[in-house]
């Protein structure tokens, strides 16, 4: 083979293309290594679906929804360990008259036992378990609701078919089966969400909308229907109830019987 002195310039068609292309590529490289460095990476962060249940999550949601229902006039938090309700119908001396007062809210006492026994077992303030059933069904074990999506809600607190396919129809119709699972999917609400409106939002429109933003308007007005509601039931139990026990006194056959004589009015 024959050797070619290098130092010589190159006079061939085929040298000079590839020259070219060379020279072509290399600038094209520098160009994009240039632009790579001047421009922000993407944030890729910001489209990714929330798919868990981290307690930074939940609390970010419960922000956003907080600022809903801020403005509309509510707060998104309340204690439920110093519920004065639960606390009175904890004590034997004055359960009683929680009784009393709640068997006259529902006018039904298989309503009023219902709701008691497992809004106590499962730790929510008595005055909220009532406002929801009231909200869900004006506490008519018989309400029937047909969804858009073909679903039934039935009952008390309104359980619905699919989330409960473990139930007979006739079980939905049962105040003591609805408040049981009512209450229990009330509970696993507030323990999701950390507070007790976003909680009730999880109830009406579904834990996944909620967390991923999509709480719908309608389930706004039906949290503020439940907390005024709430707030009234615990003002007449301020009135009528609270102003006749002491927590170191038990109450006096007269106070129950002059509670027995008061009239509550819906």
């Amino acid at each position: 083979m024959e050797c070619t002195d290098m130092t010589q310039p190159e006079t061939s068609e085929f040298g000079k293309s590839c020259r070219n292309s060379i020279i072509f590529c290399s600038l094209m490289l520098v160009v994009a290594i240039i632009v790579a460095a001047v421009l922000p990476a993407k944030d890729t962060a910001s489209s990714i679906p929330i798919v868990s249940a981290s307690t930074e999550t939940e609390n970010e949601i419960a922000a956003d929804f907080g600022v809903m229902i801020e403005e509309a006039g509510f707060t998104a938090t309340r204690a439920v360990s110093g519920d004065e309700g639960l606390a009175l119908y904890r004590q034997p001396s004055s359960r009683g008259a929680v009784e009393w007062f709640y068997l006259h809210v529902t006018g039904n006492r298989d309503i009023t036992m219902a709701i008691l026994e497992e809004a106590e077992k499962n730790n929510i303030p008595l005055s909220l378990a009532f406002a929801l059933a009231y909200t869900e069904s004006r506490y008519n074990v018989n309400a029937v609701n047909r969804n858009k999506n073909a679903s039934v809600d039935r009952g008390l607190f309104q359980l619905n078919n699919r989330s409960f396919p473990q139930l007979e129809e006739d079980d939905f119709f049962n105040p003591a089966v609805s408040a049981k699972y009512g209450m229990s999917h009330l509970r696993f609400c507030m323990n999701v969400a950390g507070n007790e409106v976003t909680a009730l939002a999880m109830y009406n429109a579904g834990t996944t909308k909620v967390r991923s933003n999509n709480t719908p308007q309608s389930t706004l007005v039906y949290v503020g229907k439940i907390m005024a509601y709430r707030e009234k039931l615990d003002r007449l139990f301020a009135e009528e109830v609270s102003p006749y026990f002491d927590s170191s006194r038990q109450m006096s056959g007269v106070s129950v019987a002059f509670l027995g004589n008061r009239k509550f009015d819906r």
